[in-house]
């Protein structure tokens, strides 16, 4: 009888341990491919949203905007006490346009406004294109940008032109200089509470007022076409390599460090930013009588400032931006300036 019981033991803890193998043995069920990835898309959007910025669920904005953009020149003497300073402006009469967000990548598309018979009279007409294409992140933004302007205005004839009659010419205008632009900025923001994306392109919104640090590279190559008529009576001797001037390439790689802060009240934001930096210029460029090449050292400042409202589905802003870099020239400073002045709104889908 005890042989019997044992037996009877042995093949019961036989089963259950069969039973418990074939459970720890039964295969998981596994999440389908889309699943995995929804799965790990809200793990990692979890732990990368800081407390303090809310995104918005939509990928698709769309956004009408006027923009009024600039690109200046402003010249003088690098030999203190010697030359006039002396500036040219294009002709604009503005663009209107539309901005595009898929997901992080921003698309502006503008066309030119069409002048008017007395603006082209009194200030020549400016032939232009002015492309921006941005990919816009909380830390990280990429910027890649082409200008291409072409005919401008001498801004302060006076002192060159004392005869000049405005009434019946107009400004002095040189149709034949050219200003071309092209290149990539590469920003990064150092505070996680702070949003460029919800500062300037409105992606998201930043809950309370911060800051930070900023720093940014910029490569970006540079042409200039010149005419004749680009120095001034009286002043030829004066900058007499930019008298000669023929056309020039510059290829600049430069560094800069800013701050940016964004006071918030409610939905209603100001975020005013401000950077300046230096680097290298290689400088490429012929004049009348020879070619030179040489390396300089170019500086730079950016300051741009937003005033706008991001609600759930409406967002408006106004914009201005301003940029300049310079090109030295032997005894010159060619100061390039670019600005920019936007309104948009938009809804998010």
């Amino acid at each position: 009888m005890t042989r019997i019981i044992k037996y009877f033991l042995f093949i019961v803890v036989l089963l259950a341990n069969t039973t418990v193998l074939a459970q720890k043995s039964e295969p998981k069920k596994k999440l389908t491919k889309a699943e995995k990835k929804e799965k790990k898309k809200q793990e990692k959007e979890k732990n990368k949203i800081p407390e303090n910025i809310e995104v918005f669920p939509g990928n698709f904005l769309i956004r009408p905007r006027f923009v009024y953009p600039i690109v200046s020149v402003n010249v003088s003497n690098r030999l203190f006490g010697k030359g006039e300073k002396f500036s040219y402006m294009p002709a604009m009469p503005g663009v209107v346009g539309l901005s595009l967000k898929i997901k992080k990548v921003y698309i502006s598309a503008a066309l030119q406004l069409p002048p008017s018979e007395t603006l082209k009279k009194k200030y020549g007409v400016t032939k232009f294109r002015n492309i921006n294409i941005n990919i816009q992140g909380r830390i990280v933004n990429w910027g890649l940008f082409y200008r291409d302007y072409k005919g401008f205005y001498l801004s302060n004839y006076k002192q060159y032109y004392p005869n000049w009659n405005q009434d019946s010419l107009g400004f002095p205008k040189s149709p034949g200089l050219r200003i071309i632009e092209g290149g990539i900025n590469l920003g990064f923001n150092f505070n996680k509470n702070f949003s460029m994306n919800a500062a300037f392109a409105q992606g998201e919104r930043q809950k309370k007022s911060a800051g930070s640090f900023l720093m940014g590279l910029s490569e970006r190559y540079q042409r200039i076409e010149a005419d004749t008529s680009f120095v001034p009576p009286t002043q030829g001797s004066l900058y007499p390599n930019l008298d000669k001037l023929v056309y020039g390439n510059f290829i600049s790689t430069i560094v800069y460090l800013g701050f940016g802060y964004q006071f918030v009240i409610k939905k209603v934001h100001f975020t005013p930013v401000l950077l300046a930096g230096s680097g290298f210029q290689f400088q490429s460029y012929v004049q009348t009588d020879k070619k030179r090449f040489w390396i300089n050292v170019p500086t730079y400042a950016t300051a741009k400032a937003q005033l706008g409202y991001n609600g759930d589905h409406f967002f408006a802003n106004l914009i201005y931006a301003t940029e300049f870099n310079t090109i030295p020239i032997k005894e010159s400073r060619i100061r390039l300036f670019s600005n920019w002045l936007e309104f948009g709104m938009g809804l998010r889908f």
